[in-house]
């Protein structure tokens, strides 16, 4: 139980710091101006300016931590199951519902990329993983 709690916290903190360096690569790629997060009027202005790629490089950036956590997870629990895998992906889910809440005025379109993209990223990490464990007889 140890080691399953160990991979699922380990997972999370690197895919949190992929997100984290995504977003800071993705701010540096696609530049705005400072925005005050207290303003709602701001952040409508900066989010409905922002060009679809910069939402796309941002679902690319969580599709990717979410895979890398699933695969971290499934290599270090050991495990042929896919529960670290999949409860590494529900934590990054609750993460993004926590976002999407926290900064309003996101696109419809990427509201529902986003809450349906962590668990099946987290899933092909276990499938990675599965696919080249060797097969127990």
């Amino acid at each position: 139980m140890a080691k399953l709690i160990f991979s699922i916290v380990l997972a999370l903190i690197v895919s949190m710091a992929l997100i984290a360096g995504s977003e800071y690569l993705g701010g540096m790629i696609f530049q705005h101006p400072a925005v005050d997060m207290k303003d709602p009027k701001t952040i409508s202005n900066m989010m409905t300016s922002m060009p679809v790629a910069a939402f796309i490089w941002i679902l690319l950036g969580y599709a990717f931590s979410s895979f890398v956590g699933g695969l971290i997870a499934t290599v270090i629990s050991g495990r042929q199951k896919m529960n670290a895998a999949l409860i590494v992906g529900a934590f990054l889910m609750v993460g993004g519902i926590m976002n999407l809440i926290m900064i309003p005025f996101h696109p419809m379109w990427f509201m529902i990329a986003d809450v349906c993209i962590y668990i099946p990223c987290s899933w092909l990490g276990y499938m990675v993983v599965r696919s080249r464990a060797p097969v127990k007889s």
